[in-house]
């Protein structure tokens, strides 16, 4: 067959394929040096890190979802935290009852009430849990799930200002705070210095994208990025990664709640991603998490993984076919992104068009 190929379209092929094997090469074994270190394989790197869970936002949602996959994979110790004391008492009750029903001996919960917007309290809690008080003592975190958050529909014009430092102080600083807190602990020197941990935080597909609507709420959940991206160079050395996650719209009470007076431009645009499972979500993200190379970027669907490619600008790649895909497909998913930005702006303008319509009418 090859006697059959001129010569100088021979040579172009073998020099594409070994352009294509020497970019292979560099990002496996350049690019992609990073995994969890002082783990010999995936059973001992789960043994390790399913030692103490700290979830916030752990009494419904997303958060009650991690926990009770973590039951399932039973991790040593669970450590809720939230503001209602009862839904926490209520959601122990619930994962102690999933544990009994598998027979699971091996698991422990605690919860703790505290607002994690406020700095003090939560640096109180973490010396509460990880502090000096040896007889309440547990081992520092090994996996810090940041899931607590809130999130605010509206036109820009009509929200209040107040709402926009709430999104941030919850979303953002709430994460901060947590994370702050606990660090100290997880890089602490000891047993447990560089063994393996991980930090992640849950951000949102809008904050991968801004949506009409989400004015208050994207650019809480963009700032995550930036935090994480600049936190993991600082702990690499500690064996310490850091994850975000970017889950849908998700069926929580959370999502219910921004039902209530939601734009009708948002709720149609956000219907093209459709609704996940909190199960779902909070199965990728335990299982992401427990990766010997852990994504730094978690997505969800077509959509998530298209949002994570055009948006992975100075991210760091720990996946051969994530940087292939970012490499290679950047330019032809930014002309797919174009007819999604074309279809978000007819729902726009049709939406407008039909309340100026509706107005005339009463009018």
């Amino acid at each position: 067959m090859m006697e059959n190929i001129p010569q100088p379209v021979t040579i172009t092929i073998c020099t594409v394929a070994g352009i294509l094997v020497f970019i292979l090469l560099l990002i496996y074994f350049v690019l992609l040096p990073r995994s969890f270190q002082n783990a010999k394989n995936k059973k001992e790197l789960a043994s390790k890190l399913l030692k103490h869970a700290i979830i916030t936002g752990g009494s419904s949602g997303i958060g009650l979802s991690i926990a009770q996959e973590l039951v399932r994979k039973r991790c040593k110790t669970i450590t809720l935290l939230a503001r209602n004391i009862e839904r926490l008492n209520d959601a122990k009750a619930k994962l102690e009852s999933q544990a009994v029903a598998m027979n699971n001996t091996d698991t422990e919960i605690h919860v703790h009430s505290v607002d994690i917007c406020n700095s003090d309290s939560v640096a109180k809690v973490s010396k509460e849990i990880c502090g000096e008080d040896e007889r309440n003592k547990l081992t520092a975190p090994t996996m810090l799930f940041n899931v607590a958050g809130l999130s605010v529909t509206g036109k820009f014009i009509d929200t209040d200002v107040k709402e926009f430092e709430r999104c941030m102080q919850c979303n953002y600083l709430g994460t901060v705070n947590v994370t702050h807190a606990f660090l100290p602990y997880m890089i602490a020197q000891g047993n447990d210095a560089k063994e393996p941990k991980i930090v992640i935080f849950t951000s949102s597909a809008a904050g991968q994208v801004g949506i009409f609507g989400y004015t208050a709420y994207s650019p809480s959940k963009f700032a995550l990025l930036g935090l994480a991206e600049a936190l993991q160079m600082e702990i690499m050395r500690d064996n310490i990664f850091v994850q975000v996650v970017y889950p849908p719209d998700t069926d929580t009470p959370m999502y219910q709640e921004e039902r209530v007076g939601i734009p009708e431009e948002t709720e149609l645009i956000a219907a093209t991603a459709g609704l996940f499972q909190p199960n779902d979500v909070a199965k990728k993200m335990v299982s992401s998490a427990l990766q010997h190379r852990p994504s730094f970027c978690v997505y969800f669907g077509l959509e998530g993984w298209m949002l994570n490619t055009l948006t992975a600008g100075m991210s760091p790649v720990h996946s051969i076919v994530d940087a292939m895909c970012q490499i290679f497909l950047m330019g032809l998913l930014r002309f797919i992104s174009l007819f999604y930005l074309m279809d978000f702006r007819r729902i726009i303008y049709k939406v407008g068009n039909s309340n100026s319509s509706g107005k005339e009418k009463k009018e």
